[in-house]
């Protein structure tokens, strides 16, 4: 993808970034090195980017926030929603990491779904869609 390519980009601040990285690897996503900024993970999904970062070490740009995201809690009211081919691996997968479960699997309206906290409590949705008969 050509510099300055336009694509949706969201920031994690992690506790611990290899386990968290780890984690969205297990879930599918791919890394992009970066050697060169330690205190960062690039990760991909299709088009869009997962950067996690050191909540300690890498910088911030306003006090407060700092104060905000060092203190926790993290993540209330964010929900980031990772489409899945299979929900049960995925769920199991989960469970393995002995990670909370806010929302056992269950049928929605689009797809199968189910709520999980990550290991810095950002709340995670997975779906698995329903096959679309036509």
């Amino acid at each position: 993808m050509a510099r300055g390519a336009k694509q949706l980009k969201v920031g994690l601040r992690v506790r611990d970034l290899d386990r968290s990285c780890a984690l969205y690897l297990k879930l599918g996503f791919k890394q992009i090195p970066h050697e060169d900024q330690p205190d960062l993970r690039y990760l991909t999904f299709g088009h869009t980017w997962l950067i996690l970062s050191d909540r300690f070490e890498h910088g911030y740009h306003n006090e407060d926030r700092a104060g905000a995201a060092k203190n926790g809690p993290l993540g209330s009211g964010f929900v980031l929603a990772v489409p899945t081919h299979d929900l049960d691996a995925t769920y199991e997968l989960w469970r393995r990491e002995r990670l909370p479960v806010t929302l056992e699997p269950e049928d929605a309206f689009w797809a199968r779904i189910f709520y999980g906290l990550d290991p810095d409590g950002y709340e995670v949705m997975f779906e698995q869609f329903h096959d679309v008969q036509g």
